[in-house]
């Protein structure tokens, strides 16, 4: 008795017109990129040398490159670093 309550039931319940998209049936194409993440003071250090041999303290340094006098700093010891990596080799 009970399992033709369920059928009848089952008879009576919507069922949907579309079938349901799964992940398989959904075309995707993705996109590697490869980003060489260079920081910003290691791209600056060039003209930070280039403006302390024209004598700019680094407060002025600061003010004209709207940069932290941390990233001034980092740039001058990456400056130093790889100097002594050159000077090693």
């Amino acid at each position: 008795m009970a399992i033709n309550l369920i059928i009848e039931q089952a008879k009576n319940v919507r069922t949907r017109q579309q079938p349901i998209r799964t992940m398989s049936l959904i075309p995707v194409q993705i996109k590697i990129t490869y980003k060489n993440n260079i920081h910003l003071y290691q791209k600056l250090a060039p003209k930070i040398k280039e403006l302390q041999a024209l004598g700019l303290t680094h407060n002025e340094m600061v003010c004209r490159l709207k940069i932290s006098r941390k990233t001034i700093l980092k740039s001058f010891l990456y400056l130093k670093d790889s100097q002594e990596n050159a000077n090693q080799l």
